[in-house]
């Protein structure tokens, strides 16, 4: 007996069309549910477990690989032979949840990131802030370039409301490692004349925020802790600077004898007078470039 012959008559015209739209909707909750195996190393990559709804994802991953694909297949069987090109599509779409979600695929080669580096062989990272920083600063032109050069200099670290309980027993530390992403940075070069010298340095060499990747890390004297607010000094940020990570800073793991220091050997203390200028921030640009920043 038909499978339609169960609906309404109103209905029965339009079953194909729910057909299509059930089986669009199960391929659509495959991909927002993400195709990387169960306990794939690449989730936290791809997005799927950190950020708004991942709970929500998570739970779509393992609902597309088990109860949505049984429940297609089983829709599909009996109408295979009433209404053959609506079983067909249901059975393929709950073939092809399961390869994506079932079990067999935790032992199949991980899934690539969605977005790639300019290296396709490199996963594309992405993070989004944990906090951000409030200080004195809102143009570079003029600012401290390091700590050094701003002691004293008040600030706050304003955590989001989400990562407050991660705050738990910071006030036991006088100072913090802060991870920063450099938002002013447009672009990157690979050889640039730091502000502490004329010479053109390799960018990893220096301390240029101009980078590949442009992430900051400044040791901020932790002064007091409010909710979810820190209260730093000797801060060299822009306001607004977004926050990537907070680490409790430790001299035994954080402080070694360095007996080489490259250019630097002769310049660093220059820091505590030196301020930025706008060198590094140009025009935007995305590609690699060999000539200096100046």
């Amino acid at each position: 007996m038909p499978f339609a012959s169960f609906l309404p008559a109103a209905l029965a015209p339009v079953l194909p069309v729910l057909l299509l739209a059930l089986t669009a909707l199960a391929v659509l909750l495959a991909f927002e549910a993400g195709c990387a195996p169960r306990g794939n190393a690449h989730d936290g990559e791809l997005g799927l477990t950190t950020g708004r709804g991942a709970a929500m994802r998570l739970r779509l991953r393992e609902l597309c690989g088990g109860p949505l694909a049984l429940l297609l297949a089983g829709l599909g069987v009996p109408l295979l032979w009433p209404e053959p090109e609506a079983g067909v599509a249901l059975l393929a779409t709950a073939t092809a949840l399961h390869l994506l979600r079932g079990p067999a695929a935790a032992h199949a080669a991980p899934h690539s990131p969605p977005q790639q580096a300019a290296d396709p062989k490199t996963p594309h990272i992405s993070y989004a802030p944990v906090a951000h920083m409030r200080t004195p600063f809102t143009d570079v032109r003029g600012m401290p370039i390091q700590p050094v050069g701003a002691q004293g200099v008040a600030g706050s670290i304003d955590v989001l409301p989400e990562f407050a309980q991660g705050l738990a027993d910071i006030e036991g530390f006088s100072h913090l490692l802060v991870i920063y992403h450099l938002h002013e940075c447009k672009g990157f070069t690979l050889r640039v004349k730091p502000f502490l010298d004329n010479d053109e340095h390799g960018v990893f060499a220096t301390r240029s925020p101009r980078r590949p990747n442009p992430i900051g890390i400044s040791v901020l004297r932790l002064t007091g802790v409010t909710g979810n607010r820190l209260h730093v000094e000797n801060v060299d940020m822009l306001d607004g600077t977004p926050v990537l990570d907070i680490k409790p800073y430790v001299p035994t793991f954080d402080v070694w004898d360095a007996d080489r220091t490259g250019w630097f050997a002769t310049v660093a203390d220059n820091a505590v007078q030196c301020r930025a200028d706008d060198r590094f921030v140009p025009a935007d640009t995305t590609q690699p470039q060999t000539g200096g920043a100046s």
